[in-house]
Parts: structure tokens; C-alpha cells; sequence
């Protein structure tokens, strides 16, 4: 097997790597009741339920989780909702978003007609039953301010946002595979990586000589390659290591030492401005900073706080990846 990444189009072969080229808290809060901690605020428990009540009655297609005994699915999309609420609360607080209100009225009375019951013969899948009974148990105008809300920050910051980076692929049948998953095979590499910079280094260069799939000095920008615009790849923050999988429908696990991330960076020629999709997927992502810095706290009752996913995940071992600060970085 021979390197991939090659340097004359590094780009384009990560993006296959990515597989993109076809498509283009243990302890939990302190405080009783509180299902989540945001920036020192508490979300209850019983605001969570109320709001689950309302979508099982609003979404007859709800009792298809209830009877799957997924109801759970819905509380964690609920309670995420709710933690992303805060968060915009927290990033607009240092950072003014211009969101037209008539625009807000207009998008909602959208997402109020769009909103049409789901089959309830069992044809609807789990996620699309989450999907819509959340967007039915929100009011309309505050679903529609914060899609807006995360549009307008993901269009912002687009432009200007870079990220360079060393990889490596964890993929099956790989010249070390051993017993386990890849998912966990992909966290132990992150933690080896994790070690120091020059350690880090070492081992990409090792991986490379292997005739892995891996790569020093990548550099990438939203717009070449939009269908990881939401990744922990663009919110990771510099000296640090990450693991995720960029495709589902592919195996492999990405793991990645952030050696540069500028949120000023100058355009290239093949970058484009951020159109409404690029910018509402990387909306969430660029929320990544804000929640490290004011903290999110889950009640182990709805799971934890996934970093890599900015969502809520059932727990620290269905997390979507990891993101660890590497050892003595600074110094």
C-alpha cells in the first residue's frame, strides 16, 4: 500500500480520504433539577419534559419511539436545542449578529406550514421523527431566530477561517490492526499524538514511511470542503488533537494534529463566499469555542456533553470523537 497524500494535490486526495469526492460529564451539573448547565444557567428538567410532552402531542409519529422505547433520542435533541439557545446567547453577548425580524417571521410561518404529520405506519425513521417533533415543540419564531442566528455566524466566519493540520488514517485491515473498533483504535492514536508536537510529528512521519494514508502540513478551508464544514475540524482549537469520522458510510477514522487555525485568513483563489447550506452547517461548529469557554454540563440522566458532535451523546463511549489538548504545547 503506498502513501496517498501526495504533494502535488494534496487537497484531492484528502478529500477522497475524507471520502467526500462522490458527495461533493460524569458527574454532571451540581444543582438538583438541572438537567444542563450553560454559561452558569440552568436548563431544568422539567423544561426538557414539557417540551418532550409537547412533541408527543403535537407528532403522532412520537409514539413510534415510545413504543421503541427511543423516547430518549428525543429528550437529547430537546435538551440540545435548548444548550445551542445559550450558546448563541453567549456568542452574541461578545459578538453582535444582525438578524432581521421580518425575516424571522417570515421563516417561521415557513416551518409552520412545512410541518406536515409524519406517516405513523413505522415508514418514518427515528431521526426524522427527532427532527420534526423538536421543530414542533419550540415556538416558531424561536426556532427561526437561532437557525438564523447559526447562519449568519457560520456566514461570518467563513471567509476568513483556515485550518492546517497533520493526519492519519485509522481504517480497517491496516498493517497493526488489532481486536477492537476503530472508533477506539482512533482515540488510543489521538492519545499517542497527544503525547507533544515533536512526538506527534514523529509518529505522522512513521505512519507515512509505513505506506499509511497520512499526511504533515494540510491546509483547508470550509468552502473546499463543505461536507465537513460541521466537522471538529474547523472548531478544534490550535495544539490540539482530534478523532472523528468524516463520513459514516466510510469506515475510516481521521485523527488529526491542529498545528495552525486562523479565523483571519485571506481567501484563496478556489475559496468561495459561504452560501446558505455552507454557512448553517458550519453555524453550530463555530460554537465550539464558545462552549469550551463558558461551559456545558450534561446530568449523566440525559448523557454527556460530546465536543467533537455539539450534541449530547449517551455516553462518553458514543461520543462522535475526541478532542485533547496536547501535553506541553505551549511551552
Amino acid at each position: 500500500m503506498t502513501t496517498v497524500i501526495r504533494r502535488r494535490r494534496p487537497l484531492v486526495v484528502l478529500l477522497a480520504v475524507f471520502g467526500l469526492l462522490l458527495s461533493a460529564c460524569s458527574t454532571g451539573p451540581g444543582q438538583a433539577n438541572a438537567a444542563a448547565i450553560v454559561n452558569g444557567k440552568t436548563i431544568g428538567v422539567d423544561r426538557v419534559q414539557e417540551l418532550v410532552d409537547k412533541a408527543r402531542q403535537a407528532e403522532p409519529a412520537v409514539q413510534q419511539l415510545a413504543d421503541q422505547r427511543k423516547l430518549d433520542l428525543l429528550s437529547r435533541a430537546v435538551l440540545r436545542q435548548l444548550v445551542l439557545h445559550e450558546l448563541i446567547a453567549a456568542h452574541t453577548a461578545k459578538e453582535t449578529l444582525a438578524i432581521n425580524e421580518a425575516t424571522v417571521t417570515e421563516l417561521a410561518g415557513q416551518l409552520t406550514s412545512s410541518l406536515q404529520p409524519l406517516p405513523t405506519d413505522g415508514s418514518a425513521s427515528p431521526e426524522q421523527i427527532v427532527d420534526q417533533a423538536v421543530n414542533r415543540a419550540f415556538e416558531p419564531t424561536e426556532i427561526a431566530r437561532d437557525y438564523l442566528a447559526l447562519a449568519e455566524i457560520g456566514r461570518k466566519q467563513a471567509p476568513g477561517l483556515s485550518v492546517t493540520f497533520d493526519f492519519t488514517l485509522v481504517a480497517p485491515g491496516g498493517p497493526d490492526d488489532k481486536p477492537g473498533s476503530l472508533r477506539e483504535k482512533a482515540i488510543a492514536k489521538a492519545n499517542q499524538l497527544a503525547v507533544g508536537l515533536d512526538e506527534a510529528g514523529k509518529i505522522i512521519d512513521a505512519d507515512m514511511a509505513g505506506g499509511l494514508q497520512a499526511a504533515r502540513g494540510e491546509t483547508i478551508t470550509p468552502s473546499l470542503a463543505p461536507d465537513i464544514a460541521g466537522s471538529v475540524l474547523f472548531g478544534a482549537p490550535l495544539n490540539s488533537v482530534i478523532a472523528f469520522q468524516p463520513n459514516p458510510q466510510n469506515a475510516g477514522w481521521v485523527v488529526a494534529v491542529i498545528r495552525k487555525r486562523e479565523t483571519n485568513a485571506t481567501p484563496g483563489p478556489d475559496d468561495k463566499p459561504a452560501d446558505a447550506r455552507l454557512a448553517t452547517t458550519l453555524g453550530p461548529r463555530m460554537l465550539q469555542d464558545t462552549s469550551q469557554r463558558v461551559g456545558v454540563e450534561i446530568s449523566p440522566r440525559y448523557g454527556v456533553w460530546d465536543l467533537a458532535g455539539m450534541e449530547i451523546a449517551p455516553s462518553e463511549g458514543e461520543t462522535k470523537g475526541v478532542v485533547i489538548p496536547i501535553k506541553n504545547a505551549g511551552q
